[in-house]
């Protein structure tokens, strides 16, 4: 576990990054901003991190709350040696490029040393491509377990939500074919744990009431049409009842979005990255965020990627990035 320095700020921060320059990222969250501090009280703080290569080109313009701070580039992972010579020039808006990636890579290395050094109380990231990860070893999958790995945590879990409903995917980028093979028990109960803490810490929900899917149709129906229910899932449910929480599962999976919007449920806990996030963007698609849950320093990040074929067109729908940041600036508050 990282050793986290402890808060120095009073007044709330918010750490920033743009994401992949070349996606819609620069686009959706210089809109966020502008729409979260129009309605701010004069309390938050912004710390705007670009990559040294753009202070230029991305760093005017901006609200006096934000400060502009640069990241430097680091070593091309990819190469996994001294890279040759790269420049800004390079990017062209809607064109991915190994530029991009590490530009996207050292304002996301930047701000998570800030977090570690107690600068911040929250992040909000911009959407990347996977391949600012491209030549590390180990690779993270994402921008979730690379935070969750420099912040020395390793109970964690992504959170899908929106302002009706909320999910949580026990396995992610996993073929379906492979979900039956690497769900586990343990997998579930560090999932659904470290999510209610961050629904009880920082989203004021002192008791959450969590749904827990089944994997099958019909929850396995006894047996029939799967164990996995009876084998792994139930067991989980059982030991997230003896921490005191309120769960109950394994439950068919068709019938629970609809009570969870009907207020039945604070969270819906999935079995596979589908499952949790078909419901969620039928519901959810523009203002619907992302939440690493069980850190110490929150994170939040817009729940859409790259879009590089509408990027620079001034047509990127930004409510889901600023629905990020705004909840980044009221956990901040909270945390201040």
């Amino acid at each position: 576990m990282v050793r986290m320095r402890s808060q120095t700020q009073q007044r709330p921060t918010v750490g920033l990054t743009l994401g992949d320059p070349t996606g819609v990222g620069p686009e959706v969250m210089r809109a966020a901003v502008t729409s979260v501090l129009a309605d701010d009280r004069d309390d938050l703080k912004l710390h705007l991190y670009l990559p040294s290569a753009l202070v230029a080109t991305h760093g005017a313009g901006w609200p006096t709350a934000v400060t502009i701070l640069s990241a430097p580039l680091v070593q091309d992972a990819a190469a996994q040696t001294s890279a040759p010579s790269l420049r800004s020039e390079s990017l062209r808006v809607g064109e991915p490029s190994r530029f991009a990636n590490r530009c996207a890579l050292a304002a996301l290395s930047t701000m998570t040393d800030a977090a570690v050094a107690g600068e911040l109380h929250a992040m909000v990231t911009g959407p990347v491509a996977k391949g600012i990860f491209d030549g590390m070893v180990p690779q993270p999958p994402g921008q979730t377990e690379y935070v969750a790995g420099r912040l020395g945590v390793s109970r964690f879990a992504m959170m899908l939500a929106g302002p009706a409903l909320r999910v949580v995917p026990v396995t992610t980028h996993v073929p379906l074919r492979a979900v039956a093979d690497v769900l586990t028990t343990a997998g579930i109960v560090n999932a659904t744990t470290a999510a209610c803490a961050d629904l009880r810490d920082w989203l004021a929900i002192p008791a959450p009431r969590v749904a827990v899917c089944g994997l099958n149709p019909h929850a396995g129906e006894g047996g029939r049409l799967g164990d996995e229910e009876a084998r792994i899932i139930a067991p989980a449910v059982v030991a997230l009842q003896r921490q005191g929480l309120d769960v109950t599962g394994p439950l068919p999976a068709d019938g629970l979005f609809f009570q969870a919007l009907q207020g039945r449920w604070d969270l819906v806990v999935c079995m596979y990255h589908d499952q949790a996030l078909g419901p969620l963007k039928t519901v959810h698609f523009y203002d619907g965020w992302n939440q690493t849950c069980g850190l110490p320093v929150p994170r939040l990040s817009p729940d859409h990627g790259t879009a590089w074929d509408i990027a620079g067109k001034g047509i990127a729908d930004a409510r889901s990035a600023t629905a990020a940041l705004a909840l980044a600036a009221e956990i901040a508050r909270r945390r201040a």
